[in-house]
């Protein structure tokens, strides 16, 4: 007879339905919110192909910072093996868990809560470091930055995307039509385009698909 040991758990058949209901439901409510997002002319998809385009090739350990509700996450693990994502928010990992389970791609990510303000890892840590429409609800962007480029591998690749100007408009009216607000800051691009070329990283900037992308790669070290 199988026995529950701390390597071996087994999962009753009735708690599996629960979870692949959940995970079905979940996913239904994205597709749901995508669809009511491009009722308003903002294509969630194209964005996050756009942004993953502009970022690959990625090689070793991935950082994410900003899970969200996995979109852009699950785009990044079809590409990459060993991908962490850290976000605040308990309960928007927990719908981005579902939806790496949906995509087949959990096994490639490790959910980690935290302020991006104060990550736990040593320094040079990841080979890439990137974020997705998370920028504009940080409280510091300044200093999540510094922390992004500390963990940051010597001759590593950094990306940050986030809505464009029009992207911000799209926004601005879908959240209105739900009678809430949605944040929208001054972009800080043009200065952080400014301090990495500063600190030796080769940077371009692109904009398509209502989104802004900086991406920038550090020059290795010299000998």
């Amino acid at each position: 007879m199988k026995t529950e040991t701390k390597a071996t758990r087994v999962v009753p058949k009735n708690r599996r339905r629960r979870t692949d209901e959940e995970v079905q439901t979940n996913h239904a409510q994205i597709e749901e919110r995508n669809a009511h997002f491009r009722r308003f002319g903002y294509d969630s998809e194209a964005g996050v192909a756009f942004v993953i385009e502009k970022t690959l090739p990625l090689r070793g350990r991935v950082l994410d910072i900003g899970t969200g509700k996995g979109r852009f996450l699950v785009a990044l693990a079809r590409h990459a093996a060993d991908v962490t994502t850290v976000d605040l928010s308990a309960r928007e990992q927990h719908c981005a868990r579902l939806e790496a389970a949906h995509a087949g791609v959990a096994d490639r990510i490790r959910f980690v809560v935290r302020d991006a303000g104060s990550l736990p890892w040593r320094t040079a840590r990841f080979a890439a470091v990137v974020s997705m429409n998370a920028v504009h609800h940080m409280d510091d962007p300044d200093r999540v930055l510094a922390e992004m480029l500390r963990v940051l591998l010597p001759g590593g690749k950094l990306v940050i995307a986030d809505f464009s100007a029009s992207g911000f408009r799209l926004m601005d009216r879908i959240h209105r039509a739900e009678g809430r607000r949605h944040p929208h800051p001054a972009s800080r691009f043009a200065a952080w385009r400014a301090r990495l070329r500063s600190q030796g990283f080769r940077v371009q900037r692109f904009r398509a698909c209502h989104q802004d992308v900086l991406v920038g790669v550090q020059h290795p070290p010299g000998p």
